[in-house]
């Protein structure tokens, strides 16, 4: 699923009445602007969707991706992956491994799906040995290894709902006009801080 960003009637509005000089710096002030509003918009779509599933923001905001403007492509793509997140970012409490004196695991609460559950046989531990990143595991068998890695919800189903594209439309056209001029207040003080020095 994808939301793409696109501007150019607000960008005709804002290029009005600009000097020849303030046109020159136009595509670097527009792509520059697009890519904010993008990870600004991104952040509002994960603020949103992160308490339906009981997850943290920053696991949501990963799983949508922002496919960036340049000069030859003046528009922003944000997809949602169809890749559920991993069951850590709905852990309930510390992310830290569980393992206790003398040998015992704590037991792992996470609230996915909205709702809070204590996964038994599961722990969390390392990604990897000596790593700070933690994971929700549990043994596919008896034996200690192999292990597996539990997963949670996915985001697609709310990414695509009209109230998640109504927020994010909202917070395109909140922030692109604003955000415009003053990311081509940045570039004019370039030029002359260029022009100073030449």
């Amino acid at each position: 699923m994808a939301f793409d960003v696109l501007v150019e009637r607000d960008l005709k509005s804002l290029k009005r009445g600009l000097t020849a000089l303030e046109k020159d710096v136009v595509p670097q002030t527009t792509v520059r602007t697009l890519n904010r509003v993008a990870d600004s918009t991104a952040t509002a779509s994960a603020r949103h969707i992160a308490p339906q599933i009981g997850s943290r923001q920053g696991g949501v905001k990963r799983r949508i991706e922002i496919r960036r403007a340049n000069f030859k492509r003046l528009w922003v793509t944000l997809v949602a992956s169809d890749r559920p997140l991993r069951l850590i970012e709905c852990v309930v409490g510390a992310r830290k491994p569980t393992q206790q004196p003398g040998g015992k695991r704590g037991l792992v609460k996470a609230k996915a799906w909205g709702k809070t559950k204590t996964y038994r046989g599961a722990f969390i531990a390392p990604r990897k040995k000596g790593s700070s990143q933690t994971e929700v595991y549990m043994k596919k068998s008896g034996k200690r290894l192999p292990l597996k890695m539990m997963f949670g919800p996915g985001i697609m189903q709310l990414f695509k709902q009209r109230e998640n594209a109504a927020i994010m439309n909202s917070r395109v056209k909140e922030q692109f006009g604003t955000e415009f001029k003053r990311n081509l207040a940045f570039y004019l003080s370039r030029l002359a801080s260029k022009a100073g020095k030449g």
